[in-house]
């Protein structure tokens, strides 16, 4: 998760780390050359792998009652941004609620202790120039499998499945 203490891993990090560990033995006329280079690109598929479940379990998590912008714009931004081995949570330049929904806490207005007001014939506002502050209240989402904080949530409650994803990728030729 982008925000932890993290090192990215860049492409065919394994590949070509493994390809320095080449061993070239000549001892007693025999002569024996283990290339770990292969072991390498498997690694890399495997980081591959375990970072595509994880984004497509966390994405499962991420509120949609936009109709799936938030979303999209994570998904994407991971796409072109992300790095191998750093899934981000939400996009930073994103869509403008993106951390707001992530920390699911309802921001208020100081004065009123509303989130925002609604008019039918207009929709949601809130009072030009006031800077909502964090209240102890939690966003209710409408979607059942969203969870506030869904990446480090999909960090603690899925890694069985996205573990054996890496597996697989690993066992892949």
């Amino acid at each position: 998760m982008k925000g932890c203490e993290s090192v990215a891993i860049g492409k065919n990090y394994f590949k070509n780390l493994f390809k320095k560990l080449n061993i070239n033995v000549n001892e007693g006329g025999a002569s024996v050359n283990l290339n770990m280079t292969r072991f390498g690109i498997k690694l890399d598929k495997s980081q591959d792998a375990l970072d595509n479940e994880f984004l497509t379990r966390m994405l499962q998590r991420v509120p949609g009652e936009d109709g799936g912008a938030l979303r999209a714009d994570i998904k994407a931004f991971n796409e072109t941004n992300g790095e191998r081995g750093v899934i981000y949570a939400y996009n930073p330049n994103g869509v403008p609620y993106g951390h707001y929904q992530h920390t699911g806490i309802m921001y208020a207005d100081p004065k009123t202790g509303k989130g925002a007001f609604y008019k039918p014939d207009y929709g949601f506002w809130s009072r030009p120039g006031v800077e909502k502050v964090p209240t102890t209240r939690l966003l209710q989402y409408k979607n059942p499998e969203a969870r506030r904080d869904w990446a480090r949530y999909t960090a603690e409650h899925e890694k069985e499945a996205i573990v054996e994803a890496a597996k697989n990728g690993f066992r892949k030729e």
